[in-house]
């Protein structure tokens, strides 16, 4: 399968599309009807990356919002159920990362759930430790969140 990675604004219709999946499926996981609206939040990161199959649709994405001066935070890592298992998701968490330390951050953070233990399979191999949760996440009992060092 031939994938391309290409940034991506945050206002694209792809983005949007991708968003409303994932917003989809995490519902669709946790059915709690909490998971907010990814409109509004997309408009704060600082790079999006979508993965395109040979075929021109977009399959995946991943972003990177500012938290600190020293921090940033993945959001947005979605892959179209379709093109699960081939990879794309540790491709665009490469590429977020790489933005990041281009950008001067020397730690990563993000927040993913208990009922998505291939998401935390793919933090862990890729070098994320667990952390106590932050914000918004620390009174979910569902939410399980990591960093990376990435000096």
């Amino acid at each position: 399968m031939n994938i391309k990675i290409k940034t991506a604004l945050p206002l694209s219709n792809e983005i949007k599309e991708l968003s409303d999946e994932l917003h989809k499926d995490l519902e669709s996981i946790y059915g709690k009807g909490l998971i907010e609206n990814f409109h509004d939040e997309n408009k704060q990161m600082l790079v999006f990356y979508i993965a395109y199959h040979e075929n021109g649709e977009a399959v995946a994405c991943g972003a990177l919002k500012h938290i600190n001066i020293t921090t940033s935070e993945i959001k947005r890592m979605y892959v179209k159920e379709s093109f699960r298992g081939k990879g794309i998701s540790k491709e665009i968490l490469s590429r977020l990362e790489h933005h990041a330390r281009e950008l001067h951050y020397q730690k990563i953070i993000l927040e993913t759930g208990l009922k998505q233990p291939e998401a935390i399979s793919l933090y862990k191999k890729s070098g994320y430790l667990p952390i106590e949760c932050y914000g918004r996440h620390i009174e979910d009992p569902d939410s399980r969140c990591f960093e990376k060092i990435i000096l």
